[in-house]
């Protein structure tokens, strides 16, 4: 699970993990495996910082749509 979602659990972004896990003792495997990945998840540090580039992108959307109107 953790290689699945390796480019989603790091890089310029804010992660939210919610595990589900089941009292039930049929689901105890399960329930331990989840655990352990959840465990393993929150020791994951992330730095997330604005993209100064999208502004950049916006006065020039609004430049060309500008353009386009006239």
């Amino acid at each position: 699970m953790t290689h699945l979602l390796k480019d989603s659990l790091g890089g310029n972004s804010k992660t939210l993990m919610i595990a589900a896990v089941s009292p039930s003792a049929d689901s105890y495997g399960e329930t331990l495996s989840t655990l352990k990945f959840a465990e393993r998840v929150k020791f994951v540090k992330n730095v997330a910082q604005v993209n100064e580039k999208a502004s950049e992108s916006l006065d020039n959307l609004k430049k060309e749509i500008s353009a386009l109107k006239a």
